[in-house]
């Protein structure tokens, strides 16, 4: 068995607005992921038991990533009791992921899936989601309903003010219903977009399997902006997961930008090197961490 804890270094699927990133990368020191490998019998138990109650005092969140455990005896299952008991007395919660279906039914038989501290999720992806959203909400930082203007957010990134009426001559506004299509893969890719309301799905089409979703974009993000300075086709389709407003901006609408108002072009071209480098950054941290 292979125990691997680290801290808040994975999240969620939810691609969010750098502020609330930066926020919820704070609260997330109170999350540990522990991943568990092989068979797990007394001996390893007791160890993910002790290495849990060191750090019980600052957890908030302990998720349990069971996708590379084989299986486990009666007597590990003494040792997640104790965990679950530690969490309840010091107020943290314990999410199962992967749990196969024989590993499910020993939980459930022995009561570990029934307390108000532990809840079962199909993946690890969707126990980051559940974390992210409590993390969110116990720091009291707006995520549901968020709206995220276009011309603020440029303001922020770039620490100036750009007026909305600035860049509206140049941009197209979009209202989507539930399930509509931002965009779909393989269309031609000559604009990006900015989620000013509403959550977005990221999926990709692969032969002979349903469609894939990637990641879900929150408001206060930017989609598809390779494509306003390469072109070429969209790699992904992009659909609306709740009613969502979008604004969009294409390489005509930049090129006219560029002729009637260069200082504001420029600034737009500023942005667009920052969101390009932020994703950069964030590949290069994800491939440490599967390097690790």
């Amino acid at each position: 068995m292979n125990l691997d804890v680290g801290g808040y270094v994975l999240g969620g699927s939810i691609i969010r607005a750098p502020e609330t990133a930066a926020r919820l990368r704070e609260a997330g020191t109170r999350t540990r992921i522990y991943t568990l490998q092989g068979f797990l019998f007394f001996l390893n138990g007791q160890a993910i038991h002790r290495r849990v109650a060191a750090e019980a005092p600052a957890l908030r969140v302990l998720i349990l990533d069971f996708r590379d455990c084989v299986g486990l005896d009666s007597s590990a299952l003494v040792a997640f009791r104790k965990i679950g008991q530690r969490a309840e007395a010091r107020g943290f919660d314990v999410l199962l992921a992967h749990l196969g279906p024989t590993m499910l039914r020993q939980f459930a038989r022995n009561g570990l899936t029934a307390g108000p501290r532990i809840r079962t999720l199909p993946t690890l992806d969707e126990a980051l989601r559940d974390a992210e959203a409590t993390l969110l909400a116990e720091a009291a930082i707006p995520e549901a309903g968020t709206t995220a203007p276009f011309a603020r957010h440029l303001s922020d990134q770039l620490g100036c003010t750009i007026e909305p009426g600035e860049l509206a001559p140049y941009l197209t506004v979009r209202d989507l219903e539930t399930g509509a299509t931002l965009m779909r893969q393989g269309e031609a890719a000559d604009a990006l977009y900015f989620l000013e309301q509403g959550l977005v799905s990221i999926e990709i089409a692969v032969p002979g399997r349903p469609h894939m979703r990637l990641r879900t974009t929150a408001a206060g993000t930017v989609i598809g902006e390779v494509a306003l300075v390469q072109g070429g086709q969209r790699t992904a389709t992009a659909v609306a997961e709740t009613p969502c407003r979008v604004v969009g901006i294409d390489r005509d609408g930049l090129a006219r930008m560029e002729r009637e108002r260069p200082d504001l072009a420029l600034r737009v071209q500023r942005f667009l090197i920052l969101e390009l480098a932020g994703k950069l950054t964030d590949t290069n941290r994800l491939l440490e961490v599967e390097l690790h």
